[in-house]
């Protein structure tokens, strides 16, 4: 039991006894005073119980409302954590598929720098074929890259230089199925010479564009 409880029961007690003491009162001033007095002790009593069980339910109510406002934004920052993980998820996936098309574009690059232009065991007719596939190639990975546009506008400083790197690389696949049509020997070099180019310089591009992604 409370102090202030405890200190209640006494004061009820007391008007108890006040008001057994105006019923046995003789005389009709004592009787007056003494049932004014009762009243009072009755008055004051009613008033300290009323007092204390509105701030006791004050008390209570902002108890509650304080343990409301804890488990809101508990469950907000819990909400919050949630979304962070689901976007460094989302953003991990980008990131990834990023890495992929950049990976695949580079190996094109790569094989346009190093393919050997000329095979005694293939014929005219296999070589151009060669390059025409891997001109298809390039054009199909291109268009894959443009079906990517909403992973590309979270990365737009690589999927510039990615749309860079694709555009060089159609480039060398034209000329390496041009290669094979070329007049002379000196058509041949030329073509040959801006072929590698344009693969070294989209694999500058990409190796920028996968830097950007750090």
């Amino acid at each position: 039991m409370s102090v202030e409880v405890l200190l209640m029961a006494v004061l009820v007690a007391l008007t108890v006894i006040a008001y057994m003491i105006a019923i046995n009162a003789r005389g009709l001033w004592r009787l007056t005073l003494s049932f004014l007095f009762a009243t009072c002790m009755l008055g004051g009593s009613v008033w300290v119980i009323v007092q204390h069980y509105s701030t006791t339910s004050r008390i209570a109510m902002e108890k509650q409302r304080r343990t409301f406002e804890k488990e809101r934004m508990a469950a907000k920052e819990r909400l919050q954590s949630k979304e962070q993980v689901l976007e460094k998820m989302e953003r991990a996936g980008s990131v990834s598929r990023m890495e992929t098309l950049i990976a695949q574009a580079n190996s094109f690059a790569s094989l346009l720098i190093r393919e050997k232009l000329h095979d005694q065991n293939l014929s005219h007719g296999q070589l151009v074929e060669r390059a025409a596939e891997v001109e298809q190639s390039v054009m199909r990975l291109q268009n894959e890259i443009r079906a990517s546009k909403q992973i590309l506008d979270q990365f737009p400083e690589s999927a510039k230089l990615l749309a860079e790197a694709m555009t060089h690389l159609a480039e060398a696949g034209r000329l390496y199925r041009q290669y094979y049509f070329s007049e002379n020997s000196a058509a041949e070099r030329s073509t040959e010479r801006l072929l590698r180019q344009n693969a070294r310089n989209a694999q500058d591009a990409l190796q920028r564009a996968g830097q950007s992604l750090q």
